[in-house]
């Protein structure tokens, strides 16, 4: 008796220890969720918190009317943006094939019975049990209860007769090589939980581009308004000036050709400035792919809406080449997506080795019936019984070529990850030298749009006292002009290249303040 208490007692605790652990105060048949080492040094590989905790939070940046700002614009693409959208519901996707991927491990209910009334053997029978599948060497626990009545064929079926209170019996299974460190069920669980890395890491490589792509549209946007300004006038000044030089040509102050010469300045002025405002219009209409309004439909803004101004440019602070390099490496989703890659194909190649092994499967049954006064003639009163169960395909062919498979796709996965850190750190120094140079252009920019203005000016003044022509003037004024255009391009080009800077080092967009 001692015995069979300690097999039972020993199964008991088995079962509980394959089936059971306790989390948030309550009961749950939960298998290990985190996948095995797979030899993947790379930081970020099975946890994405460390980008995960830098999504922007721009709520209080709502555009209600009034200047449009760039954190407008952001905020309209954290919130309502289509493609960021889809990225986050690839998220929910991922979760529910983690979920599926769960139910492998569910607890299972099985129960029937049968009828004999008519026969030699008037026999009826009922049964019910659970099932655990665990996270433990691929341990299956079982246990149930039975109960068969009446005569049944002690030759064939002996066995399905119970004692009179039935019969509870407890077992396990245990596979010894094949399915025990792995097997399917916990391969698609882990493979299923970096896919949850995976798209998370993929939502964030797509915050990161187009945050970059809605910041490049913005200040376009704001270009092409200044570049509007800037036309205007310059148109304005051929207009004014056209009712005084046809009143100083009806005088002879000046020659005809002069004042036929401003009129035509004044045509040509108004075809740039209808150029002008389709380059508006076009650069409103790009923009308005990021802005969107409550029901996420895009938003034309209007010229009213324009900034007066571009931000005054700071210095690049950057950090140094090889810090940036460093910096974009650890913080790059896009690098991290191919690591967490490489997670899942490890997995699959530790499953494919190890269905190339024996399948060799040991269970232990325990079953003890119930009630003593009426014992059944075909069996004990407890019993205890186990096995040893071994089968192997002999070619082994579906192991062998999953085994290649997966160990190829892990040798690609390396050679992209490889091309990966090769193209970030060259999109790295190109960010830098394009921010840095940004940052010059604009300083000899404003230099030259200065004197170029002064130039125009003392023309202007020239032309007034009869020393100058309107060819020459126009010369002047057109030469401001380009050169006040080259300076709202350099601000521009500033601006879309600090973007640009960021989304290479793998930092979010940020709207004002220093460069870095």
């Amino acid at each position: 008796m001692k015995r069979r208490a300690l097999v039972v007692a020993a199964l008991s605790l088995l079962a509980g220890a394959g089936c059971a652990s306790l989390e948030g105060g309550s009961l749950w048949v939960l298998p290990p969720l985190d996948p095995p080492p797979t030899g993947a040094d790379d930081p970020g590989v099975g946890s994405i918190a460390a980008f995960g905790s830098s999504a922007l939070v721009r709520a209080e940046a709502r555009w209600s009317g009034g200047t449009l700002e760039l954190s407008h614009v952001l905020t309209s693409v954290e919130e309502a943006y289509p493609l960021l959208s889809i990225a986050r519901r690839q998220q929910i996707v991922a979760e529910a094939e983690q979920l599926a991927a769960l139910g492998a491990f569910d607890l299972g209910l099985k129960a029937g019975s049968t009828w004999s009334p008519e026969g030699f053997y008037e026999h009826n029978t009922a049964q019910a049990g659970l099932e655990q599948a665990t996270g433990l060497w691929g341990l299956r626990v079982w246990g149930g209860y039975r109960l068969g009545a009446g005569d049944f064929d002690p030759t064939y079926d002996g066995k399905r007769v119970t004692n009179h209170g039935g019969e509870f019996a407890l077992g396990a299974k245990l596979p010894l090589l094949r399915g025990g460190s792995i097997d399917g069920a916990r391969r698609d669980l882990w493979t299923s939980t970096l896919g949850r890395e995976i798209a998370a890491s993929e939502l964030a490589s797509q915050r990161l581009s187009f945050e970059r792509s809605a910041a490049q549209a913005y200040w376009a946007w704001v270009e092409a308004g200044a570049r509007l300004s800037i036309t205007q006038t310059l148109l304005g000044l051929a207009e004014d000036r056209q009712r005084g030089v046809q009143a100083r040509a009806a005088r002879g102050d000046i020659s005809e050709i002069d004042a036929l010469d401003n009129e035509r300045l004044v045509v040509r002025r108004r075809a740039l400035l209808i150029s002008a405002r389709r380059g508006l219009e076009k650069a409103a209409i790009a923009l308005s792919l990021f802005l969107r309004d409550g029901s996420g439909a895009p938003l034309r803004p209007r010229a009213e809406a324009l900034p007066r101004t571009f931000p005054e440019p700071a210095a690049p602070a950057l950090a140094g080449l090889q810090q940036d390099l460093q910096a974009a490496l650890r913080a790059r989703p896009d690098l991290r997506q191919i690591a967490q890659e490489r997670g899942q194909a490890a997995i699959e190649l530790a499953y494919a080795e190890n269905l190339r092994l024996p399948q060799v499967d040991l269970s232990v049954t325990g079953s003890q019936d119930l009630n003593r006064r009426r014992p059944s003639q075909t069996k004990g009163e407890f019993e205890l019984t186990a096995g040893l169960e071994f089968s192997f395909p002999i070619q082994n062919r579906r192991a062998r070529g999953k085994a290649l498979a997966s160990r190829t796709k892990l040798e690609q996965l390396e050679d992209k990850e490889r091309f990966l850190r090769e193209k970030i750190e060259a999109e790295v120094r190109d960010a830098v030298s394009a921010l840095e140079a940004a940052f010059e252009r604009v300083s000899q920019a404003r230099r030259a749009a200065r004197l170029a203005e002064r130039l125009a000016e003392a023309e202007r003044r020239r032309f007034e006292l009869g020393d100058s022509n309107v060819l020459i003037l126009n010369l002047r004024e057109e030469a401001a002009a380009e050169a006040e255009l080259r300076e709202v391009s350099s601000l521009s080009d500033y601006w879309a290249a600090r973007a640009m800077y960021r989304a290479a080092v793998g930092a979010p967009v940020v709207v004002s303040g220093p460069s870095e």
